[in-house]
């Protein structure tokens, strides 16, 4: 195992705009009760790659060996991003957020994302259950009191808060959902290791997604203009 240095990632904020302008039946554009574009909300960081030699793997002799195993066959890039939900009074909540990456090349092996960082976040949380019988072991709903007999059930359930998705296809991504304890807010760093064809050029494009409730539920997303390319130098 090594740990290579973080890179310093540039951050943008992106300015989401809305997949469904017309949900719901707004006014028409232009008018007061067009949807706004989601701004403020969401700060990507980087992409950042940097590929993995088995010069850059030296301080790991079975990592550096493995590369050099899989040179004939196999590029692979270290990609780095992150993403920071910011908070703001009086601002919707978010109700869902997704990263995703789009890996395409011109000939050879599709790249795919070969490992993913995190995986999966949770939260736990104490969960609470009543249940209730009635005359004749007849299940109860939770106004019935008459002749009834309850029992309390509890137990700690995992939510999940970021589940990696698509771990070996080309289409990865991290999908950010509120738990009952925790909001979208904060930075969360993400890592993917991108496996190319030897002496192939990847491409990697990114997109933002977003939901929140005012009042309807509504979707915004983003993709960035310019999209990362990885290419082995020799």
């Amino acid at each position: 195992m090594i740990e290579l240095a973080d890179p310093q990632l540039t951050a943008q904020d992106i300015v989401l705009t809305a997949d469904d302008p017309a949900r719901g039946g707004e006014s028409p554009p232009g008018t007061a009760g067009e949807p706004k574009s989601l701004a403020g909300r969401i700060r990507l960081g980087g992409p950042h790659a940097v590929r993995l030699t088995p010069k850059e793997l030296s301080a790991d002799p079975d990592l550096a060996r493995y590369a050099e195993e899989q040179a004939t066959l196999y590029d692979h890039y270290l990609v780095r991003l992150s993403v920071t939900f910011v908070p703001r009074l009086r601002a919707p909540r978010l109700k869902f957020a997704n990263v995703s990456v789009q890996l395409v090349s011109g000939w050879g092996p599709n790249p795919v994302a070969h490992s993913m960082d995190p995986i999966r976040l949770t939260d736990p949380v104490q969960v609470e259950r009543v249940r209730r019988l009635g005359p004749q072991l007849s299940l109860l709903g939770a106004d019935a009191a008459l002749g009834e007999m309850s029992r309390s059930v509890g137990y700690t359930a995992n939510q999940p808060l970021v589940q990696a998705l698509d771990l070996g296809g080309s289409s990865p991504s991290w999908d950010f959902r509120p738990t009952t304890a925790t909001e979208l807010t904060g930075t969360y760093p993400l890592s993917l290791v991108v496996r190319s064809g030897a002496g192939s050029e990847a491409e990697l494009r990114c997109t933002v997604t977003a939901g929140v409730e005012a009042p309807l539920l509504r979707r915004f997303s983003r993709e960035l203009p310019d999209p990362l390319h990885l290419k082995a130098f020799l």
